[in-house]
């Protein structure tokens, strides 16, 4: 490796004084003195008892002298209002544009129908109009004379929901 040689011949050491910065130093550093003196006095002087009052003052300018109305922009019974409008329109667009007119127990979903068959306390008359008559002719219990108790316990207890739903 080779070493690098050092320099020791700096001629330029990066400081710079300004022009004629040492014949006016004297000067600069007399004409400070004298301002200085002349100032002694701030110029800022408070008044006799002002911290006696201020708090007063202050308390006097806070408190409001009467009560205000506040008139508020927003209620809820204006909300409810316009809520209603807008329900009434869009229930109105629902019943007048409504082109799905044809609603059959196909087009209701099944667990919809599975709700209402488990949730509903369903007559006798009720729960048979949800067959046709091939469906009840083929359970072969009303020829055989069985009385309504007895048909309801055997549809509770052997078939399904699914079974009313599919058919």
């Amino acid at each position: 490796m080779k070493k690098n040689k050092i320099h020791n011949n700096i001629k330029n050491t990066g400081f710079k004084v300004p022009k004629d910065y040492f014949a006016l130093l004297e000067d600069t550093i007399l004409s400070e003195i004298k301002l200085k003196e002349r100032l002694s006095d701030p110029g800022y002087k408070t008044p006799d008892n002002y911290f006696d009052s201020l708090e007063d003052k202050i308390m006097n300018a806070v408190q409001p002298q009467k009560e205000v109305k506040v008139v508020q922009l927003f209620t809820w019974r204006k909300a409810s209002y316009v809520a209603a409008i807008a329900a009434s329109f869009i229930l109105i667009i629902n019943i007048f544009f409504n082109n799905n007119k044809d609603i059959t127990i196909k087009n209701i979903e099944t667990a919809s129908i599975e709700n209402y068959i488990l949730n509903e306390d369903l007559e006798t008359n009720e729960f048979a109009s949800l067959f046709t008559k091939e469906d009840l002719s083929e359970v072969r219990l009303i020829t055989d004379g069985y009385n309504s108790e007895t048909l309801d316990n055997f549809i509770f207890d052997n078939l399904d929901i699914e079974d009313f739903i599919t058919k």
